[in-house]
C-alpha cells in the first residue's frame, strides 16, 4: 500500500505498521509466527498445536467468527470474554489516537501546500512540473491513509460484529459497546482530519 512517493513520516513507527495492514494480512503474519512456533516445538500433536495458533494468532485479524471461536476456547465464562474484547478495542482506541498525533504534521504541511498552489493556480503563476510533483506526492499520503481508514473501518465493523453475536447468546455487552463507540468516534475524528487535509486536492489541475 501506497508507493514511493508517501512521506515517510506516515510510513514509519509502530502505530502505522499496526493500521496499514488489513485484517486478513495481520491474521496471516500473526497465524504464521504460531504455526512456526509449534512446528519447531517437540508438541507430541504437532497438527494440532499449529490448528490452534492458525486461530489464536489472528485475534480480531481473521474476523468475527474465528476471533469468538478463539476467546471460547480460551476463557470460561462471558464475563472474561467480553473483558478481553473490551482490553483489544481500547488498545486499539490508544493506537489510533497515538497515530493520528504522529500524522497531523504531515497533514498540516500538506493542507498548507495545498492551499499555495490553489492561489497560485489562480493568479497563473504556478510552475507545473514543480506543482504537479508536490500534487503527486500530496495525492500519494491521501490513498495511503485513505486505505488506512479502510482498513480501520473494517476493524470497527468486525467488532460490532463480535458484539451483536455475543448479545445473541446473552452476553452483557454494554461496557464494550462504550468502548467501541469511543473508537468509532476517534476514527470519525481521523476521517474528519483527512477530509480537512486534502480538501482541495481534486480542485487543483495541473499540467506537470
Amino acid at each position: 500500500m501506497g508507493g514511493s512517493d508517501v512521506d515517510p513520516r506516515l510510513t514509519e513507527g509502530e502505530s502505522a505498521k499496526f493500521f496499514s495492514k488489513s485484517g486478513a494480512q495481520a491474521c496471516a503474519a500473526g497465524a504464521l509466527t504460531g504455526v512456526l512456533a509449534c512446528a519447531l516445538t517437540n508438541s507430541s500433536n504437532k497438527a494440532a498445536c499449529m490448528a490452534i495458533a492458525a486461530v489464536a494468532g489472528c485475534g480480531i485479524g481473521a474476523g468475527a467468527n474465528y476471533a469468538l471461536d478463539q476467546r471460547r476456547a480460551k476463557f470460561a465464562n462471558n464475563e472474561q470474554r467480553i473483558n478481553s474484547f473490551i482490553e483489544d478495542v481500547q488498545a486499539d482506541n490508544k493506537k489510533l489516537q497515538t497515530r493520528m498525533q504522529n500524522i497531523n504534521v504531515v497533514l498540516q504541511e500538506n493542507q498548507r501546500t495545498l492551499r499555495t498552489l490553489k492561489a497560485q493556480v489562480a493568479a497563473k503563476q504556478v510552475d507545473q512540473k514543480k506543482a504537479k510533483a508536490e500534487l503527486d506526492r500530496i495525492n500519494a499520503n491521501k490513498a495511503f491513509l485513505e486505505k488506512e481508514l479502510a482498513n480501520i473501518n473494517t476493524r470497527v465493523d468486525e467488532y460490532q460484529d463480535i458484539i451483536e453475536k455475543e448479545r445473541a447468546v446473552g452476553a452483557d455487552v454494554r461496557q464494550l459497546q462504550g468502548q467501541l463507540d469511543q473508537l468509532s468516534r476517534t476514527r470519525d475524528a481521523m476521517k474528519g482530519q483527512l477530509d480537512v487535509a486534502y480538501g482541495l486536492a481534486s480542485s487543483i489541475k495541473v499540467t506537470g
